[in-house]
């Protein structure tokens, strides 16, 4: 099993901001799963970003 990351770490990983990523968690383009309860964080694979980068590549 892979360990996971929170939206901070995903958000560096992915040059983003973290609210940008919870964005796309929100919105499904980037797979995570939401802990439960009242304030559930955010989880992410690094599978996930491997597959979120590789959809939105570009190829020149």
């Amino acid at each position: 099993m892979s360990k996971v990351m929170g939206v901070n770490a995903a958000a560096e990983e992915l040059d983003m901001h973290p609210e940008t990523v919870r964005e796309l968690l929100r919105r499904g383009d980037l797979a995570g799963s939401k802990m439960p309860g009242l304030r559930g964080a955010w989880k992410i694979r690094p599978e996930a970003i491997d597959r979120f980068l590789k959809k939105h590549a570009y190829a020149a």
